[in-house]
């Protein structure tokens, strides 16, 4: 009995932890995707090819659906975990108010790729 209400738990929290850094990166994709002359611009000054530029942008867009329909966690998970890792390295000497957000996304990126989709999702496979 206590068993199955910490997997509810868990599961719930789950989800509700895709739903807020798939819309993160729903949110943060768009706005890469719909200006795309600013986005490249923008990562040309970090020396990121534009290449890179449209995958970053439209794999942030796409991930963040994916994240929150629960399909393909793991791969998604791991994509946008180095996303972020990456987004950190070049904030860093920012300061931590910059980094902090790429920092805390990654967090909990990370726990989405350690725990899976959980019980709320979409497909089974890959997950």
């Amino acid at each position: 009995m206590i068993q199955n209400i910490i997997a509810k738990r868990a599961d719930i929290a789950l989800l509700i932890t895709r739903l807020i850094i798939g819309g993160i990166f729903i949110f943060a994709g768009w706005m890469k995707v719909t200006d795309m002359t600013m986005t490249v611009s923008q990562f040309q000054m970090m020396n990121i090819p534009t290449f890179l530029t449209y995958i970053v942008s439209y794999g942030e867009l796409i991930g963040g659906i994916l994240l929150v329909l629960g399909i393909w966690t793991s791969y998604v998970s791991f994509f946008l975990l180095i996303i972020m890792i990456v987004a950190v390295f070049l904030t860093f000497s920012l300061g931590f108010g910059v980094y902090s957000m790429p920092l805390a996304v990654a967090a909990g990126i990370l726990a989405i790729y350690g725990c899976g989709a959980g019980k709320y999702k979409i497909l089974s496979r890959f997950n």
